[in-house]
């Protein structure tokens, strides 16, 4: 065993004895990453919340990603070589290892969903750490939003944080917004989302409704 952590909710790491897997916040802020569900293939998209350990190991690098929610309790063991075995095993049903470059290598299922010992699945087309190829997975989020400028600055606003939007193709995107008068005068990203396209509009919620945002992805 080269590494080992339990994991508590979707962030807390503790009894850590070893520097193989590191907990990695969200690229645009908040402790989870929001991953397409891996075990899911057909029409739609649909993202589950999870935390994400980077892993290094003898064969490169990849990112273990953990189905979790407040209420998890999971010890995690690293061998080195990208094999690991899961006890303690409370509140969550799944978890998937990824390349470096988010192609899925294998997933599993834990036992409120196996009925039994977690069970480990290698798509046919599964992806290798270290070697490529594979295709599947879950990817890490595209569309993230990293700017926003002021279209509109519309009525009735206050200054906030982590204010909400509305329209765009994407979902997640908060911002910070200073107000002049009762105009929005300027916003910076809280919170980028995803699946946003570049050149879009999105309304910022509260005051009038009528402040608008263009956002660069």
């Amino acid at each position: 065993m080269a590494d080992s952590l339990v994991l508590t909710g979707t962030r807390q790491v503790t009894k850590h004895k070893g520097d193989e897997m590191v907990r990695l916040d969200y690229p645009r802020g908040g402790n989870t990453w929001h991953l397409k569900r891996w075990w899911v293939q057909g029409n739609g998209t649909v993202y589950v919340d999870c935390t994400v350990f980077k892993v290094t190991g003898g064969a490169g690098s990849g990112y273990l990603a953990i189905a979790s929610s407040a209420s998890t309790n999971l010890r995690i063991d690293h061998d080195g070589a990208f094999g690991f075995d899961f006890f303690y095993i409370n509140e969550v049903e799944r978890a998937a290892l990824f390349t470096d470059t988010f192609e899925l290598v294998e997933h599993y299922v834990f036992p409120n969903i196996s009925g039994g010992k977690v069970m480990t699945v290698t798509p046919a087309d599964g992806a290798t750490i270290g070697g490529g190829g594979g295709g599947g997975g879950g990817g890490a989020p595209t569309g993230v939003v990293t700017a926003v400028t002021v279209s509109a600055g519309g009525t009735g606003y206050s200054d906030g944080t982590g204010v909400a939007v509305s329209g765009g193709s994407g979902s997640g995107l908060t911002v910070d917004i200073v107000v002049t008068g009762d105009a929005v005068t300027s916003a910076t990203v809280a919170s980028g989302g995803q699946d946003y396209i570049a050149g879009e509009t999105v309304t910022v919620s509260g005051g009038g409704g009528d402040a608008t945002l263009t956002v660069s992805a």
